[in-house]
């Protein structure tokens, strides 16, 4: 809402169409994703219906035609046929034979022909297939029972140059010596239509293509004009959505279904083309974005004139407003008219108004203006009288170096370090630039702790472990005094148990000056911390801190860091109620290579 605020009416009115145009928009992409869905799921529905009534058909006609060949390979008859070497005895079986099987062939359409093949080199058939016998023989893996051996091409011997070979290996099963002993191979030449049926499987309005294939992706039947035999469509899987796949083929995009049947190691594979499955649903959506861009072209011309009757009075007041705020002399003679509009025209109503105002107090600031002047000008003349009498730091300073002078000579070690300290403290703060190395910090904090220790009656240590690289690390001057300061007031004075305050710096790895102060005074309390936190977290000053002021000092070196080296840098503060304060600083790199000798002393 607050960048909207800050946008022109235009702009924002511009947006408002914008958004609604988008709205409709995702409303007709989901009504046409809706569709395509629900076509794409009817779809799916009826072919996976079609294809399993197919693959019922196929695993019926097939489980029809393993009993046919079942009944055969184990009659009496044909067993006998393929022992006996009587020749005159085998050619009476002959004929029963050939009853018998054109009797089998008769229980089943379809079947173009039945022959059996004898490994004693005897053969019987019904239309002439056993010159073929021992080519047949070729396609199987080895003794076989109701196996589909794939298609074989008979010329015009059927009428139909292609037939599916379906086959069974003849074994022995009188009991003897030649029990289970391989006698011959039983073949079922079957029309390839005969295996699906007689009815048709066309899918309406999507052209969807329906083919049986083999294991060697052959056609056994389609729907479509393609030959019995030839190469199945090469598809190109691209992805799948539920029992869909989509895929390439030809290079059109097809949606496609398979099931195998296990039985025959062959599949029934379905192809729709992608754009004829969802055509009705492509001219919808069309017709509903034509429809949508007359709409839009319709509605712009009202929405073009409220807008102008908008903005053009406004532009008239804001320019009216520019003029007059370039006139000299604080004359506002000029009043804005501006009618039709009733909030227009009261706005312009009251900017008279405040006109008429602002005309009327211009007048009355002047003569107040003028009594003022007088005023301030004797003020001024008091601010400088006081200026000129503050002592000059440089005489302050002069004067501490006299002191320590009278009470070196006077023998006075304690007013003589004190004065010697607070000078140091003195030309400190008031010399240099604004930042310095943490080796001349940590000299100046020596000097206050020492004015401290001679106050406190040495009732607390210090410690000091700093290394070369963190006193060569530059630090904003006066950094660390508020610090040990805050440390020595609030950790130390207010306990009588003697205690220890230690002042460490290191660099880690990423070049930043690490600086721990720490003390084992009283501590804070939970509930103050979390309030001197909370103000470290905010980008204000401690002055806004309404419970106190040890909490200023702590912010805005806080504030400083943050300011010069980045909001990653800063402090970071930790205590217990009784037992001390840890005070960790984070600084960004800033050095420069001065020689300054590693501190740890006490």
């Amino acid at each position: 809402m607050a960048f909207l605020r800050k946008l022109s009416i235009r702009s924002q009115l511009l947006i408002l169409a914008i958004s609604t145009v988008l709205v409709i928009l995702v409303i007709v992409y989901h009504t046409y994703s809706t569709m395509s869905a629900m076509v794409t799921r009817n779809h799916e529905e009826y072919v996976q219906q079609t294809v399993t009534e197919i693959k019922k058909n196929v695993t019926s006609n097939k489980d029809v035609l393993f009993r046919l060949m079942q009944t055969i390979s184990y009659n009496a008859d044909v067993q006998s046929y393929l022992v006996e070497q009587n020749a005159i005895t085998r050619f009476e079986m002959f004929k029963k034979l050939n009853v018998l099987i054109s009797n089998q062939r008769e229980l089943k359409d379809g079947i173009l022909d039945i022959i059996i093949s004898g490994d004693n080199g005897f053969s019987v058939d019904i239309n002439g297939g056993s010159p073929y016998g021992e080519d047949l023989k070729k396609l199987l893996p080895g003794k076989v029972n109701a196996y589909y051996a794939g298609m074989q091409q008979f010329g015009t011997l059927y009428g139909s140059a292609t037939g599916l070979v379906f086959a069974t290996t003849i074994s022995y099963v009188q009991q003897g010596e030649s029990f289970n002993q391989k006698l011959g191979t039983l073949f079922f030449i079957v029309d390839p239509k005969a295996l699906v049926g007689e009815k048709e499987y066309n899918s309406k309005q999507t052209n969807t293509q329906i083919y049986l294939l083999d294991r060697s992706n052959k056609i056994i039947t389609s729907n479509t004009s393609s030959i019995t035999g030839n190469q199945g469509p090469e598809l190109e899987k691209q992805s799948a959505e539920g029992a869909d796949q989509n895929v390439l083929w030809q290079g059109k995009k097809y949606v496609s279904q398979t099931i195998a049947i296990p039985d025959m190691d062959a599949r029934i594979v379905s192809v729709a083309p992608k754009d004829e499955l969802l055509r009705d649903v492509l001219v919808l959506r069309r017709q509903e974005l034509l429809i949508l861009a007359v709409g839009l072209l319709i509605l712009a011309i009202p929405f073009t004139m409220i807008m102008n009757n908008i903005l053009r009075p406004l532009k008239k007041m804001i320019f009216f407003m520019t003029s007059v705020s370039r006139e000299d002399n604080l004359k506002f003679s000029k009043r804005i008219s501006l009618k039709g509009y009733m909030e227009i025209s009261m706005m312009a109503d009251e900017f008279n108004s405040m006109l008429d105002e602002i005309e009327r107090l211009s007048h009355k600031l002047l003569e107040t203006n003028t009594r003022l002047y007088g005023t301030e000008l004797e003020k001024q003349k008091s601010e400088l009288a006081f200026l000129r009498s503050q002592i000059n730091p440089h005489f302050l300073y002069n004067t501490l170096e006299v002191i320590t002078g009278i009470a070196a000579v006077e023998k006075q070690d304690k007013i003589k370090k004190m004065t010697r300290s607070l000078s140091s403290i003195f030309r400190y703060s008031i010399k240099g630039t604004d930042e310095v190395e943490l080796g001349q910090e940590i000299q100046m904090i020596q000097s206050y702790v020492q004015i401290q220790q001679i106050r406190f009656a040495d009732r607390f240590t210090v410690h000091y472990s700093l290394t070369e690289e963190a006193l060569r690390h530059t630090v904003p001057k006066m950094i660390l005094q508020p610090l040990v300061e805050n440390a020595v007031y609030h950790g130390i004075e207010t306990t009588l148990k003697p205690c220890r305050l230690e002042i460490g710096g290191f660099v880690d790895d990423s070049g930043t000056l690490i600086i721990d102060i720490k003390d084992d005074g009283v501590g804070i309390e939970a509930e103050r911390l979390e309030e001197i936190r909370r103000m470290l977290d905010q980008p204000r000053s401690g002055f806004d801190d309404p419970s106190g002021w040890q909490s200023i000092g702590l912010v805005n070196v806080n504030n400083r860091i943050r300011l010069m080296f980045g909001g990653e840098y800063g402090m970071r503060i930790e205590s217990a109620d009784g037992e001390g304060t840890h005070i960790r600083l984070r600084i960004g790199q800033r050095r420069d290579n001065i020689n300054v000798q590693s501190i740890d002393r006490r």
